[in-house]
């Protein structure tokens, strides 16, 4: 039997309620971050060398791993107080753009600089705790965390209304969501110190490296604030002269949940330590040698440590030697840290030389050259070299060896033409990106021999009773820069592009002397 049809009407009725009711997207959690470093405090403070610094470190570590956009990370150095002020206002306003196209905003605010009687001491002006505090609890952030490295930002945790956690309690087991949390690097009335061997503050060097994963207990790849905390006091009061700074936190919330500051996870690079490794690994930065992070590894799980695309030493104190191990990572990717991987040297060689020291400064290289014609009219000349560098961190040296052959036609003569070619160079290298530019000045010494045939050279033998003619030699001497860069690839292999641009004097009967040159050079080598 046939069913009845639906009139048109109905057909067009989800349509309908589709229009008049779309569906509504879920918040989207912005994250917002402002942090200030302040070198320069009140007159009678010292000044500080590495507060701008850690500003710096705090923001690319969040625009690496804790969610923030870099247009929506906000860097102040060396700010007054008025300044501070005029970026939280314009933070309010972007908050306030950000709530009313229906996402969800949450602010962390960081501050390193030197602090006393409750004040920041910003630039020869003056910040109250307090107003820093209030100020940011009316920008209308769902959440917002303020991590203040001061001496004495103690107070920044004693407030009205708020909880402040006991002194030597690192518990955060199940942080609300709604509100503010206040962290301080120190309680009131103590220091808070800063370390010429860490080129930083003690309480932001720990907090750092347990954001990159070190802190991460549960092992899930991501660091709670809760886990960030109780990482950063523990390491701090044990690194401490005489335990005598004890970062503080308090809270204002409503909600349950947890904060998840980073996720080490998604991370580009990592580091990664075994399982059965232990002790204690510092991670620096290569050439300059910045330490990233500071790791007390403990034997019975893996860990793995997010650090930024780039080459690093990582060292392990043992007594009276350190091992050291180089990883490059321009790429990004992982690599594991396997202490019999180590190269052991003396401590007293690495301290003398600030952390660097070259493990593979040498290389062999394979080279192929392309060179403008020596004598004009020849034609271009394409040469295969051999050559060992030397490098002295970002300073290098460079010598070649390259033969090269050419056949071409003179005025009724043949030429055919063999050529041996000494170069030394040296110079710069910047060792910041994944592939590594260099400039310098080169110098190569060039022998050439030409072996000429005349035209019918047996009919003039024999009819004329000429011998043939004498092979020539000549030495030439080019000077000039060279520029290039250097492309890693896997394991300890590389590939150098060059270019040089030369003067050369070779000697000629007929032509000028000295003549420009240019050489275009590539090729592979093994780094030892």
């Amino acid at each position: 039997m046939m069913r009845p049809a639906l009139p048109s009407c109905f057909l067009f009725l989800p349509v309908a309620l589709l229009l008049l009711f779309p569906a509504h997207a879920p918040a989207e959690t912005v994250r917002l971050l402002v942090s200030i470093g302040a070198n320069v405090g009140a007159p009678e403070d010292a000044v500080l060398r590495f507060a701008d610094d850690d500003a710096e470190r705090v923001r690319r570590l969040f625009v690496e791993l804790g969610g923030v956009r870099a247009d929506r990370a906000y860097l102040l150095v060396d700010p007054t107080a008025t300044a501070v002020r005029q970026r939280l206002a314009e933070v309010a306003g972007r908050i306030a753009e950000l709530r009313s196209a229906g996402n969800d905003v949450i602010l962390v605010i960081y501050v390193s600089s030197h602090a006393r009687a409750g004040v920041l001491h910003l630039t020869g002006t003056g910040l109250p705790l307090a107003e820093l505090r209030d100020t940011t609890q009316q920008l209308g952030a769902r959440l917002a965390v303020i991590i203040v490295d001061a001496c004495e930002s103690g107070t920044l945790a004693q407030r009205k209304g708020g909880s402040a956690a006991p002194a030597y309690d690192v518990s955060l087991e199940r942080l609300p969501l709604r509100g503010q949390v206040l962290i301080s690097s120190s309680g009131p009335g103590e220091s808070s110190e800063e370390w010429d061997a860490l080129e930083g503050s003690l309480f932001t060097h720990h907090l750092l490296t347990g954001l990159r994963g070190d802190a991460d207990a549960e092992g899930d790849g991501r660091v709670s604030l809760s886990e960030a905390y109780a990482y950063a006091y523990r390491r701090t009061v044990a690194g401490s002269s005489s335990a005598g700074q004890h970062p503080a936190y308090s809270w204002d919330l409503s909600g349950t949940g947890e904060f998840i500051l980073t996720e080490p996870e998604v991370a580009r690079s990592a580091l990664v330590f075994p399982a059965p490794s232990s002790g204690r690994f510092v991670v620096a930065s290569q050439p300059r040698s910045d330490v990233v992070a500071e790791v007390d590894k403990q034997p019975g799980r893996p860990l793995r440590l997010a650090v930024p695309p780039g080459r690093y030493l990582v060292r392990k104190r043992a007594g009276a030697s350190t091992g050291l191990l180089e990883v490059e990572l321009p790429y990004g990717g992982e690599r594991p840290v396997l202490e019999e991987k180590l190269v052991w040297r003396r401590f007293t060689e690495v301290a003398l030389k600030g952390g660097y020291v070259a493990l593979r400064n040498s290389a062999l290289l394979g080279l192929a050259r392309l060179e403008s014609a020596p004598v004009p009219g020849s034609g271009h000349r394409l040469a295969g070299g051999l050559g060992y560098r030397h490098t002295w961190g970002s300073w290098w040296a460079l010598g070649t060896l390259s033969a090269t052959g050419a056949s071409y036609r003179g005025v009724a003569l043949d030429i055919t033409e063999r050529a041996l070619g000494l170069g030394v160079a040296a110079g710069y290298r910047w060792l910041e990106w994944a592939l590594v530019p260099h400039l310098g000045l080169s110098v190569e010494l060039t022998g050439i021999q030409q072996t000429m045939r005349r035209d019918a050279e047996e009919e003039i033998q024999d009819n004329f009773g000429a011998p043939p003619l004498a092979p020539r030699h000549a030495l030439g001497v080019a000077v000039g820069p060279v520029a290039g860069v250097e492309i890693p690839l896997w394991s300890h292999a590389f590939v150098l592009v060059q270019g040089q641009l030369l003067l050369r004097q070779l000697p000629s009967e007929q032509r000028p002397s000295v003549r420009p040159a240019g050489v275009v050079s590539a090729g592979a080598g093994w780094r030892f």
